[in-house]
């Protein structure tokens, strides 16, 4: 596709010869992604986290984004361990484990994103002594926001792509080989953007129990998720026995544990009060 959107240079500075630099569609979308959620996050911080906690919107807001920045950091480091588990016997030989270090020739995967993002976010919470269930539940919509822009990224570099089907895939200059594969990455797009609106949409109600939007996110991405695998993965190799991928393998368990805590929270629902009315 477009996994360049800009090239400068080369050029002479001073007598030196720097460039060319580019521009890639993937950075700039996960940039995107990763400013949008953060920013929104971040003024919902403001609005309601920052008085349960006595300080200000501004101060609020703030520390939301010093939240982002360990999110990110973490995120990156996490689905690149991920990747690395998932595809360990492309990192074989003697230098083979220096070669998992190269997160700049690409393979990141999203789960592991997650995973680093939610453990960084959960001890930075504690630590700063914020109301914690609140604050996942805060977020939950723009997680998938942010994975809708992520994957156009992932369109736009010619990566995540489906399985080969003449019918209805397309060619992606950048893939493996030069034949059609389904557009998976826009199918996840299209998912996740339904998922943001339903879960901003259904927020005014569910925020009022603890637990509810966070797990509500993991139970419907989780199904959205397990079931474009199929498309995505035509491979020998399973998971867990079952699965075709280990993704699928972590949106199955995904499903079940988030699927019980709804039950649990609706369950508790009805014996108290709402943990928190807005």
């Amino acid at each position: 596709m477009y996994p360049r959107l800009l090239t400068l240079g080369p050029f002479h500075l001073w007598g030196h010869l720097l460039g060319p630099f580019y521009l890639y569609s993937y950075g700039l979308c996960m940039a995107l992604a990763l400013g949008f959620s953060i920013y929104l996050f971040a003024r919902d911080a403001g609005k309601y986290i920052a008085p349960q906690v006595k300080v200000s919107y501004e101060q609020g807001f703030q520390k939301a984004f010093d939240l982002g920045v360990w999110v990110i950091i973490s995120s990156i480091i996490g689905a690149r361990i991920f990747y690395v588990w998932e595809n360990h016997d492309q990192f074989t030989g003697p230098l083979g484990w220096w070669e998992a270090f190269k997160i700049w020739e690409g393979g990141l995967v999203y789960y592991g994103g997650l995973f680093g993002a939610v453990a960084a976010g959960a001890v930075w919470i504690f630590r700063e002594k914020w109301p914690v269930s609140y604050a996942f539940d805060l977020v939950a919509p723009y997680i998938s926001l942010g994975q809708a822009i992520g994957r156009v990224g992932c369109f736009l570099n010619g990566c995540c792509y489906g399985n080969v089907d003449e019918r209805y895939g397309m060619v992606f200059p950048g893939g493996e080989d030069q034949l059609p594969h389904l557009p998976t990455q826009l199918w996840e797009m299209g998912g996740d953007l339904t998922l943001f609106l339903i879960l901003l949409w259904a927020r005014k109600w569910t925020i009022r129990y603890s637990w509810l939007t966070i797990s509500l996110y993991g139970f419907t991405y989780g199904i959205l998720r397990f079931v474009i695998e199929f498309w995505r993965r035509d491979w020998n190799k399973h998971y867990l026995i079952i699965f075709n991928s280990a993704s699928q393998a972590v949106s199955g368990i995904l499903i079940v544990i988030s699927f019980a805590a709804i039950c649990l929270i609706l369950l508790e629902s009805r014996k108290l009060k709402p943990a928190i009315n807005k």
